[in-house]
């Protein structure tokens, strides 16, 4: 009967459009700006879900929103291998590409990343952000969703993560000429057991570190000189 069909579909959007609002609500990302490559994909994967079977009457309601929860299940689990296992994290979702420092082009990089770098959109952008040319950038580097992040006029450059949940970003401090095997020796001078930290973010020559207990500590990092000559404070 039509009038059964029309029931069904409708029965199949609300459920189909109730798990996925609790799924984004339950991850905490309710608005597109907040979505990452995983997102996008497996947005695109649970749409092709509920097309292919919202018509399908021989498929039940049950199977139905099992398939359903399968979808949502199989995309917070890549979220989560993303937020934990940084290796992964850089193939799904990426990091920041850096392409001016110090107010010069990082040509080197920017030619090893240059299938992901548009610089007449870089450009745009920047102008959007009120800068006149490349020459009023200070600093300026490409997040994992596109966007630019710039500042101009400032001998301190932003922030950046050093360790997350236990983790050297090796990839990150390579770019301030620090090796692995320094951070953690300056870590063990302050008695500082890497597993407990939660993040350190570096700024201004300073290590900020916040430990999964919650505590805060700082470490003046001098990257011009030996680990042995780096101390706590």
């Amino acid at each position: 009967m039509p009038h059964d069909l029309y029931v069904v579909v409708l029965i199949k959007l609300v459920i189909s459009f109730s798990i996925l609002i609790s799924y984004m609500s339950f991850i905490g990302k309710t608005q597109i700006t907040q979505f990452n490559a995983i997102d996008f994909i497996g947005n695109f994967v649970f749409g092709a879900v509920v097309g292919g079977s919202i018509y399908n009457m021989a498929l039940p309601l049950t199977q139905f929103t099992m398939l359903l929860v399968l979808s949502v299940l199989f995309m917070w689990f890549l979220n989560y291998l993303s937020r934990r296992f940084i290796p992964f994290r850089k193939i799904a979702v990426g990091e920041p590409i850096v392409i001016i420092r110090n107010g010069r082009f990082l040509l080197n990089e920017i030619e090893r990343k240059k299938r992901k770098i548009d610089i007449f959109r870089v450009l745009s952008q920047l102008h959007c952000m009120g800068f006149h040319s490349f020459k009023d950038v200070y600093y300026a580097e490409i997040q994992t969703d596109g966007l630019i992040a710039a500042i101009k006029d400032t001998a301190n450059a932003p922030s950046e993560i050093f360790i997350h949940r236990g983790a050297i970003l090796e990839s990150v401090i390579k770019d301030f000429d620090f090796k692995k095997e320094q951070l953690e020796n300056v870590l063990t001078s302050n008695n500082i057991d890497i597993n407990n930290i939660f993040i350190a973010e570096y700024y201004e020559y300073k290590l900020y570190i916040t430990c999964n207990d919650q505590s805060t500590k700082s470490i003046q990092l001098n990257l011009s000189e030996t680990d042995d000559s780096n101390k706590g404070v």
